[in-house]
């Protein structure tokens, strides 16, 4: 899911008060649409969408798609409101069965399985409108759709990437990593930055790490029936976490985390470790605060050197209730527009969705070298859906995981207690 810093908005932890943003308004051709009354979800010609808004951030990166999508047609018009993203999904069923219903939903991180009752499928609008899917991430696409059927259209693509800080690098007479790292050569660079009380590595928390570096070789860390837990590769990349702790000592071990704390971020901000695992959503922050030039991005290690991505971005959905859904798609369709994308470029930190606007992100947020690394990470990524119970997962395993770093228990040991933590 993937923007302006902000962890409440991506990890959807720290509660904020509720926003709203009134309308960026201009006429809009009326179209011939289907589904409840004309004017379900529309206030006049202006579609209302619903998503979430946890702050300036949040509030800037919709203002700014709707600026994108203005700019590749400029007769659109939606208008946004929405509550933080921690009460977003439990409020969504609710809002789309209102009799005040928005036409435009958004999904953060393939998250679609559990609304679909309340969406309309997209792929007769899309070849209505001769929508090239192809332009898209397919990754994306098959994390937005749900038994053969796309229900939401990706905006941006969230890859893990490992950020590195450049100038530890060039200090421990390490190279920049290239487009074939492996599992090896990042335990070397990890050794060789592991100095001066400077760890070579900070390791984050929960289920992300072990989907990012499962997905790196081409396994789908979970299907539709949840996290796979009894996956030998499973088991594997926690135990390669531990161990970069406790058997190759270029990582500081996980200790159990006070709520909303993300010590691995706070790590390689403050120069206590020369890498991190983490989405892109990071970059601008540690841009800021290590600076821009110093901050290097790099594919997900891989056993054989052909790093598989893992992606987990946004997309815009459209409700059954709509009272104009070919409206609504048209709004979608310049939003997600090339066009559109390459302006949100110019503002915003995340990755577009369409491959073929990466060229102009990279030119607004990175360089060449970043651009390369994200359209591996994007172009060629292993898509998994997205676990209904994600969040219980995440708490489980941050709880649990910590046992194993400690020598209390087995990685075994700690997935067993996730998965009796879970009811399976």
């Amino acid at each position: 899911m993937k923007a302006r810093w902000t962890k409440s908005r991506v990890r959807g932890r720290i509660a904020l008060s509720i926003l709203t943003a009134g309308a960026l308004a201009l006429g809009l051709t009326a179209c011939s649409g289907g589904g409840g009354s004309s004017t379900s979800g529309l206030s006049g010609n202006t579609l209302k969408m619903y998503t979430w808004i946890g702050g300036k951030a949040d509030k800037q990166q919709w203002t700014d798609y709707i600026a994108g999508g203005k700019h590749a047609d400029p007769k659109m018009s939606v208008s946004f409101s929405g509550p933080p993203i921690n009460d977003y999904y439990t409020k969504l069923p609710t809002v789309m069965k209102s009799s005040s219903a928005p036409c435009l939903v958004t999904f953060q991180n393939g998250r679609v399985g559990q609304y679909v009752q309340g969406l309309e499928p997209l792929d007769d609008l899309a070849q209505k409108n001769k929508v090239d899917l192809k332009a898209y991430s397919s990754a994306m696409l098959e994390q937005l759709s749900v038994d053969g059927k796309l229900y939401s259209i990706p905006f941006n693509a969230g890859p893990t990437v490992i950020l590195y800080n450049k100038k530890m690098f060039k200090d421990a007479g390490v190279a920049d990593p290239g487009l074939n790292w492996t599992i090896d050569d990042f335990i070397a660079a990890a050794k060789a930055t592991t100095r001066n009380g400077v760890y070579g590595f900070a390791i984050p928390q929960a289920s992300n790490p072990i989907s990012t570096l499962m997905a790196a070789d081409g396994h789908p860390w979970a299907d539709k029936n949840g996290a796979k837990l009894d996956d030998p590769n499973f088991r594997n990349a926690l135990q390669f976490l531990v161990d970069l702790s406790n058997k190759y000592k270029v990582a500081k071990p996980l200790e159990a985390a006070a709520g909303g704390s993300f010590p691995d971020i706070d790590a390689f901000s403050t120069g206590q470790a020369a890498m991190e695992m983490q989405g892109l959503w990071d970059l601008q922050h540690e841009q800021q605060t290590l600076g821009k030039d110093n901050v290097g991005i790099a594919v997900i290690p891989s056993q054989n050197g052909k790093s598989k991505g893992f992606i987990g971005g946004s997309g815009f959905g459209i409700t059954k209730t709509c009272g104009d859904k070919q409206k609504a798609f048209e709004a979608i369709e310049a939003m997600t527009s090339k066009s559109g994308l390459e302006y949100v470029t110019k503002s915003q930190a995340s990755v577009p969705a369409r491959l073929d606007a990466l060229d102009a992100w990279s030119k607004n947020v990175g360089s060449p070298a970043f651009a390369s690394v994200i359209k591996q990470m994007t172009g060629d990524a292993t898509p998994s859906p997205v676990p209904a119970n994600q969040a219980q997962l995440d708490t489980l395993l941050t709880q649990y995981e910590v046992n194993a770093f400690s020598g209390k228990s087995t990685v075994a040991e700690v997935l067993q207690q996730v998965k009796a933590g879970l009811g399976q």
